[in-house]
Formats: structure tokens, C-alpha cells, sequence
């Protein structure tokens, strides 16, 4: 006897569920990603945002970044990086890292505000 394996009146709810199952399965994924998946991502909309960039602000948050190296706020926060004596200390400080450098950039240039609140808008979308 040969019985179907899917009952044909089930057959047009099938699409429907794999693509829910797809989008459950990437939510999944997101929420499981390694801390260190989370710091990448988070560089990746930076860098992201700033390829954007006009070639004028490209150049002015170069500029600011050159500036900011030398602030004592970024010194520190880069040091807590090196130092950091575990891989969650490590990256609870590359994560504050973010937070300080994109302060002192807007700080630096109050042009680059906008900028800096498109980065923080796409790194706060990989951190939910």
C-alpha cells in the first residue's frame, strides 16, 4: 500500500512553515552568536557606515581618529584591551572601547554627530 508521506491538504501550508522555520532559524543564530561574533559584526556596520561616507567625511573621521589617539580616555580604554587578563574581560573592554572612541569622535567634530549616531543605531540593531 502506498501511503504519501505529506497529506496533499497540507501541501500549501508548507511554504508558508519552512520560511517561518528560516526566520526563526536566523533569530536563533543572532541570539547565539559568540561574543567575539558580536564584536565582529559590530565592526562591520562600522565599517559599513563609513564606506558610505562622502570622501570629505571619510577624511574628517580619519582626522578625528588621529586626534582622539592621543586623548587619555582612548589610551585607557585601548590599555583595558591589552590587559585584560580573560577573553570576557577582553571583550566587555573592546566594547567599551567602541562606546568611548565613537564619544570622543563626536566630540572631536560635532560635524561627524550624525555619523556617529548611524554607527551606534547599526551596532545596536547586531546587539539585540
Amino acid at each position: 500500500m502506498n501511503t504519501p508521506i505529506l497529506d496533499i491538504s497540507l501541501r500549501p501550508y508548507l511554504g508558508s512553515f519552512l520560511v517561518a522555520m528560516l526566520a526563526l532559524g536566523s533569530q536563533l543564530k543572532a541570539q547565539t552568536q559568540s561574543p567575539e561574533q558580536t564584536l565582529a559584526a559590530m565592526d562591520q556596520c562600522r565599517e559599513q557606515v563609513i564606506s558610505q561616507l562622502s570622501f570629505g567625511d571619510k577624511m574628517k573621521m580619519k582626522e578625528a581618529m588621529g586626534v582622539i589617539q592621543s586623548n587619555p580616555q582612548f589610551i585607557a580604554a585601548n590599555a583595558a584591551v591589552t590587559n585584560a587578563p580573560t577573553q570576557e574581560d577582553k571583550i566587555a573592554a573592546r566594547k567599551t572601547l567602541a562606546k568611548v572612541k565613537l564619544d570622543l569622535i563626536a566630540q572631536q567634530d560635532p560635524s561627524l554627530k550624525p555619523v556617529v549616531d548611524k554607527i551606534r543605531t547599526a551596532q545596536a540593531a547586531v546587539l539585540k
